[in-house]
């Protein structure tokens, strides 16, 4: 299956890794030094610009907003109940 290029690193790199039900954090900060909840909210902003994501089909397209707008989980501390 060939992957669909959109032209924008960020989409690009969740196209990528959205089979995989998304990319780890530690990939996403080594790729481009945010943490998971700012990696969302810009793959958000760039999927709601059609024209920045035309490349990608609807169907991605959707799954991909689906994925981004899914909440961060936040690491457990321990100790805290």
């Amino acid at each position: 299956m060939a992957t669909q290029k959109s032209g924008d690193a960020l989409v690009d790199f969740a196209v990528t890794w959205e089979p995989f039900g998304g990319a780890p954090s530690a990939e996403v900060f080594v790729e481009f030094g945010l943490d998971m909840g700012e990696y969302k909210r810009r793959l958000f902003a760039r999927l709601s610009k059609p024209d920045r994501a035309g490349a990608i089909g609807p169907e991605l397209r959707g799954r991909l907003i689906d994925y981004s707008l899914r909440a961060v989980e936040r690491p457990r501390r321990f100790g805290c109940a």
